[in-house]
């Protein structure tokens, strides 16, 4: 682990000064995810918290998750995107609008790498988003983590400004999230257009870790949220 730090703070230090002290950046409690309709309903995206995609193959979690680093990147934010079985396109993430500048790629090829790097990553802090990429490691294999991992990894980022995003095809951090979104995708519910992406998402959970929050948070826990987002052109084999 301590190689690992050291290799990741040789990445950064040449682009970023203090990539790993550097909490007190930010300070509002909810930031935008990039997506209109999706922070009218939510009230944004909360810091210091666990936010939560999920939904099968082609549903669009993949494309909500390149919009919420383009947000976080435009706002000259440092990232990272730990992605589990080396499936993320650099190219995808550009045209979305992603600065590769100002995100850490960790390429990781198995569940338990996936795990020790964002560990790691989250205990050492600054960064804006860590998104945590968890879509084509095996299912039975990622619902068996602990809930004490999960909750973990929300105590590391409690009082930071860091906003942990986890994907999956089925929602794994479970009470531990205080946001979490599901694609439905289907034929209704997704479709490539002239215009762009076409998304169906529901708000499972919505709890707002701060009451003071300018941002109203509507009463209910569930509600359904339609938005379009423009093509993300990936690679053969990549799914959205």
């Amino acid at each position: 682990m301590t190689s690992l730090r050291a290799q990741l703070e040789s990445v950064l230090g040449e682009r970023i000064s203090t990539p790993f002290t550097d909490l007190n950046k930010c300070v509002s409690e909810t930031v935008s995810s990039g997506i209109h309709s999706v922070d009218s309903r939510t009230g944004g995206l909360p810091r210091g918290a666990i936010t939560e995609i999920f939904g099968r193959a082609s549903s669009g979690k993949t494309s909500i998750l390149l919009s919420i680093l383009a947000a976080a990147t435009g706002r000259e934010e440092v990232c990272a995107i730990i992605d589990g079985n080396d499936a993320f396109s650099p190219a995808s993430g550009v045209e979305a609008g992603v600065e590769l500048k100002r995100l850490l790629w960790v390429r990781c090829h198995n569940l338990g790498q996936t795990l020790k790097v964002t560990d790691l990553v989250l205990q050492s802090g600054g960064f804006g988003v860590v998104a945590m990429d968890l879509s084509d490691l095996p299912a039975a294999a990622v619902q068996a983590v602990p809930l004490a991992t999960w909750f973990r990894f929300q105590r590391a980022i409690e009082r930071t400004p860091t906003l942990l995003t986890i994907v999956s095809e089925s929602g794994v951090a479970r009470t531990c999230a205080s946001l979490a979104i599901e694609t439905t995708g289907g034929h209704f519910g997704f479709r490539v257009s002239e215009f762009g992406f076409e998304v169906n998402a529901e708000v499972i959970r919505n709890r707002q870790p701060n009451p003071k929050s300018e941002i109203r948070i509507p009463k209910s826990r569930s509600s359904h949220v339609r938005f379009n987002l423009h093509p993300v052109f990936s690679r053969p084999g990549d799914r959205s």
